[in-house]
């Protein structure tokens, strides 16, 4: 059973410097993970429509776009973590 996959073509899409080389990075590191681990979860179809559009708008498939904030916010939280001492980093 082969998956049809029909991606509207966005064309150039511009993002600040900042905003670009941090996607940049993020793609590379989810790019990596896919290679070292799987995982699956359950979400109805408004919460999947909702997470195709923002990718569309992205720019890029909504797995990857699922990878990149994923990795994001896990970082964000990490970091406040860090900040406020509730992780030790030894």
């Amino acid at each position: 059973m082969s998956k049809r996959r029909n991606y509207e073509d966005l064309g150039e899409v511009t993002l600040p410097e900042d905003v670009s080389s941090r996607v940049e990075a993020a793609v590379v590191q989810a790019e990596r993970d896919v290679t070292e681990a799987r995982v699956n979860f359950r979400w109805g179809t408004a919460q999947v429509d909702l997470i195709k559009r923002a990718a569309k708008l992205a720019g890029v498939p909504y797995q990857t776009y699922i990878k990149q904030v994923v990795f994001r916010k896990a970082m964000e939280d990490l970091k406040d973590a860090l900040t406020v001492g509730l992780l030790n980093t030894t």
